[in-house]
């Protein structure tokens, strides 16, 4: 895998994810989450730019702001 230079944070894994993707993540001290991602997109944070993503669980039905490098992908939307 050859690295590039990007502009964002995350903008070399924005293209492995889609809006239909379901994703797994676990955060420090919480059990593993699941969900699909509905949205991709750009923030800035502490001047940089952000790769993120919008998330729907299936375990809570919460929506999460994610960073893209959390996220793990399950299976790809069809």
């Amino acid at each position: 895998m050859t690295l590039k230079k990007t502009n964002s944070l995350g903008e070399n894994l924005s293209s492995e994810f889609g809006c239909g993707d379901v994703v797994s993540w676990k955060r420090l001290g919480e059990d593993g989450n699941i969900g699909m991602v509905y949205e991709i997109y750009t923030t800035e944070m502490g001047g940089r730019q952000i790769k993120k993503a919008k998330v729907c669980s299936f375990k809570d039905t919460l929506d999460y702001d994610m960073l893209l490098l959390e996220l793990k992908l399950v299976s790809k939307a069809r």
